[in-house]
C-alpha cells in the first residue's frame, strides 16, 4: 500500500503575544503575509506598541541609570516616545508617497508594517542591555558609555529598516499589491527617517545624563549631534585625569578649553548634555 505524502498543517494566524514575537524574529514573511492578507491587524499594532514601549523603555532604563534613577526613568519614558514621535512626523509623507506610486495596502496595513520594524529595533536593543550593563558596571566612562549607545541604536535601527524592506519586498513579488518601484522610495524614507530620529533625539537630550550636574528632563544645549559624536571621540584619545583631581565628566560643547580660560569653561559646564 503506497504511503501518502505528508502535507504540513497550515500555520496558525498570529494571535498571541507569543505568536508575535516569534514571527517577528524568526518567521517575518509569515508575519507580512498577514499584514497584507489583513489578518488580526489591530493585534499586531497593539503588541507592536507594547514591545515598543516595555523594550525599548527597558534599554533607556538601563542608559539612564550611568547618572541615577530619576535619569533612567525619564530615558525609559523619552525613548519609547522618540520612536512615536519619529514615526508621526515621517509616516503621512511614505504612506501617500506610496499610494501616488501604486501601492494597494491600506493605511491600517501600512502603520502596521512600520510599527512592526520599529517593535523589531526595540527587541534588538533589549537584546543589548546585557552589553550596556557590563560597562556600566565596570565604570567605563561617559563619552565610552555615549558612544556604545549610540551605535547599538544606530545597528537595531538599520535592521529594523532592513527587515521592513525585506517585507515589502516579498509583498511585492508573492502577493502584487507593492509595485517595485515603491521600494526605492522606501530606502530613501528609511534614511529621512534616520534623520529625523536623530534631530528629536538631539532636542529630547539628555538620556544618559551627567553625574556631576543636577537632573534635568531636557537640556539647553547648542551645537548638533555630529559635532558632538565627533568631540565625544576625540575625548577618548585624552589620558585620563591625574590622581586626585576630580573628573568632572565634560559635555559635547565646543572645543576643548585653554587652561585657565575660565568664562569659557563656565559657559560649557552649563551647556552640558
Amino acid at each position: 500500500m503506497t504511503a501518502r505524502p505528508e502535507v504540513a498543517a497550515p500555520k496558525q494566524s498570529i494571535t498571541t503575544y507569543q505568536d508575535f514575537l516569534s514571527a517577528l524574529l524568526s518567521d517575518r514573511e509569515r508575519f507580512f503575509d498577514e499584514v497584507v492578507a489583513g489578518t488580526a491587524l489591530r493585534a499586531k499594532l497593539r503588541y507592536a506598541a507594547v514591545t515598543i514601549v516595555g523594550l525599548a523603555g527597558f534599554f533607556g532604563l538601563v542608559a539612564g541609570a550611568y547618572s541615577g534613577p530619576a535619569q533612567a526613568l525619564s530615558a525609559a519614558i523619552k525613548l519609547p516616545f522618540l520612536f512615536f514621535a519619529t514615526f508621526a512626523v515621517c509616516f503621512p509623507a511614505f504612506f501617500v508617497v506610496q499610494v501616488l506610486v501604486g501601492s494597494r495596502l491600506r493605511l491600517l496595513q501600512v502603520v502596521v508594517l512600520v510599527f512592526g520594524a520599529l517593535a523589531l529595533t526595540s527587541v534588538l536593543l533589549a537584546a543589548f542591555v546585557p552589553i550596556t550593563l557590563f560597562f556600566l558596571i565596570t565604570g567605563a566612562n561617559y563619552y565610552f558609555q555615549h558612544l556604545l549607545n549610540i551605535t547599538i541604536a544606530g545597528v537595531s535601527g538599520l535592521f529594523g529598516m532592513y527587515a521592513l524592506h525585506e517585507g515589502l519586498s516579498v509583498v511585492c513579488e508573492q502577493r502584487g499589491v507593492y509595485p517595485r518601484k515603491a521600494l526605492t522610495i522606501m530606502r530613501a524614507w528609511a534614511v529621512l527617517f534616520g534623520f529625523v530620529g536623530i534631530q528629536l533625539a538631539w532636542s529630547l537630550r539628555p538620556f544618559l545624563g551627567d553625574r556631576n550636574q543636577p537632573f534635568r528632563v531636557f537640556g539647553n544645549y547648542q551645537g548638533n549631534f555630529y559635532a558632538a559624536i565627533i568631540y565625544a571621540a576625540k575625548q577618548l584619545e585624552k589620558p585620563p585625569a591625574p590622581a586626585g583631581r576630580q573628573d568632572t565628566v565634560p559635555r559635547f560643547r565646543g572645543l576643548p578649553l585653554a587652561p585657565g580660560d575660565t568664562a569659557r569653561d563656565t559657559t560649557n559646564r552649563r551647556n552640558r548634555p
